[in-house]
């Protein structure tokens, strides 16, 4: 039987048009349950109370636990609209999961309106499970570990966080953030070979590398320093191979210890990066300083947002290079 005399049930499946199950289901015509002949009616519910719960419970897994989402999660959200990945590198301690717990809070705090407004989360649950240090925070002062040390459950797959919110003029930003253990970075500094781990960042709209700032403008730690993110661009331009146009930006961490300023010594790193034809941007950032009177809770978190919410310059080429017209997010889900 054609392809065109089937009809899906999935949204924007394009079966009939192209014969690719978009659940990459192998014979979908007669393994596909979402997939029926045209003019015949869906299959009848199951009537015993048995098949009943079996089919509840299958429906109940469609949905995400909420704590974090897979690669699969991930291409559901980019197949019904425009989501930007967002790669995250950063060894242990640099500030990673801290600036994304951060960033949730201010926004569902409302702090940051009315330029970016909370929307919604598929990971509302993982999100409170970071910040439940700070649900506990008494008048004693900050605590001594804000976040949890990230660790994976799956040692080759990243997990991913998903938030949604809203800029000043009413426009809808989904973005997918991998919060990955410092150990796959350190790793990767040591090992070229840990590479083929961080494939997902092919797809990514942008790149964060995470670094501690006080370690930049420190004496005994910098050349140390300058040496490790030197030596990761490297590895992103000759082992990973990300694409030159895709957005760098330098997340410089602990900010509030640095006077809110960028150290000086990471012009080096600048240049480097512009020698293997990125386009870097620092930041100034500072997600739980010590003494918030001076330098701000989220400190430069907002401008960290202006810059993740602009036009991505990657959208134009990644769609010259697979089929002209072709819809970017459903292209990027399927890699």
């Amino acid at each position: 039987m054609k392809k065109d005399a089937f009809t899906c049930s999935k949204q924007d499946c394009t079966y009939a048009l192209t014969g690719t199950c978009l659940e990459s289901i192998i014979e979908p015509t007669s393994n596909c349950p979402n997939l029926t002949v045209k003019g015949t009616a869906p299959p009848i519910a199951p009537t015993d109370l048995r098949d009943e719960a079996e089919a509840h419970e299958e429906y109940v897994r469609q949905f995400p636990p909420g704590l974090e989402l897979g690669l699969q999660d991930i291409a559901r959200i980019m197949r019904s609209r425009y989501a930007r990945l967002i790669g995250v590198l950063g060894q242990v301690e640099a500030g990673k999961t801290c600036l994304f717990t951060s960033m949730y809070l201010r926004l569902t705090g409302r702090h940051m309106c009315p330029h970016f407004r909370f929307v919604t989360s598929e990971t509302l649950l993982g999100f409170e499970q970071r910040a439940r240090h700070l649900r506990d925070w008494s008048s004693g002062g900050v605590p001594e570990q804000i976040v949890d040390h990230t660790q994976l459950g799956h040692s080759r797959s990243p997990a991913f966080l998903h938030l949604a919110i809203s800029d000043q003029v009413g426009r809808r930003h989904d973005f997918l953030l991998p919060d990955l253990p410092g150990e796959w970075t350190t790793r990767l500094l040591s090992d070229a070979g840990t590479s083929e781990r961080f494939s997902f960042l092919y797809r990514s709209d942008a790149v964060l590398i995470v670094v501690e700032g006080p370690r930049f403008s420190n004496p005994r730690t910098r050349n140390n320093a300058i040496t490790d993110v030197t030596h990761l661009l490297d590895r992103l331009a000759n082992d990973i191979r990300l694409a030159k146009f895709t957005p760098v930006i330098l997340a410089v961490t602990k900010c509030d210890k640095t006077d809110g300023k960028i150290p000086a010594e990471l012009d080096r790193v600048v240049a480097v990066a512009a020698d293997h034809g990125y386009s870097v941007t620092p930041v100034a950032l500072a997600a739980f300083p010590t003494a918030p009177s001076t330098i701000p809770t989220g400190y430069g978190i907002d401008k960290l947002l202006s810059l993740l919410t602009a036009s991505p310059a990657s959208e134009g080429a990644a769609c010259d290079a697979f089929v002209e017209g072709a819809e970017r997010s459903y292209l990027k889900a399927r890699g």
